[in-house]
Order: structure tokens, then C-alpha cells, then sequence
């Protein structure tokens, strides 16, 4: 038989990871995709491509990026850049 501490901890473990879960999806995701568009436009001004784990992340998160239209159109101009044919 459980008990009834042990069945309320159990509850407040699930909404902390709820909340944990909540926050990386509502706070740090918009977060990342505002850093990869402020280097992705630097990127574009200054047109270079260095193939380094900084831009190659910046490229991922804006292919990844939802509902954000100059996300997609940096991410474009990123793909030209690098000299890949467009996938989407």
C-alpha cells in the first residue's frame, strides 16, 4: 500500500518537471533563436560562412526555428551562403 507522503511526493516531482519542461520550451527556446538571429545577421552583413561549431549551431536553430519569419528568411540566406541546395 502506498502511502500518502509518498503519493504527494511523487505528485510535486511531476509538476517539477512539468515546470522544468515548461520553461526550457517557453523561456530558452525563444532565447536561443533570438541569439542565433542576431549572429545570423551579422553573418549576412559581413558575408562569410566559417564552417565552426558557432555557425553551424546558428544554422540549426534557425532551420528549427517556428513562426518566425525572419528566422526563415536569415536561415535562406545562410543556406546560399553555405552553398547547399534548399531542402524546404
Amino acid at each position: 500500500m502506498l502511502s500518502t507522503h509518498f503519493l504527494l511526493f511523487n505528485i510535486l516531482m511531476l509538476l517539477g518537471l512539468g515546470a522544468v519542461i515548461a520553461f526550457c520550451h517557453l523561456v530558452l527556446k525563444p532565447f536561443q533563436t533570438h541569439w542565433a538571429i542576431v549572429h545570423a545577421r551579422r553573418m549576412v552583413a559581413e558575408n562569410r560562412w566559417q564552417d565552426d561549431w558557432r555557425s553551424r549551431n546558428v544554422y540549426r536553430m534557425l532551420a528549427t526555428a517556428r513562426n518566425d519569419l525572419e528566422a526563415a528568411k536569415l536561415w535562406q540566406q545562410l543556406d546560399a551562403m553555405k552553398g547547399l541546395p534548399h531542402s524546404r
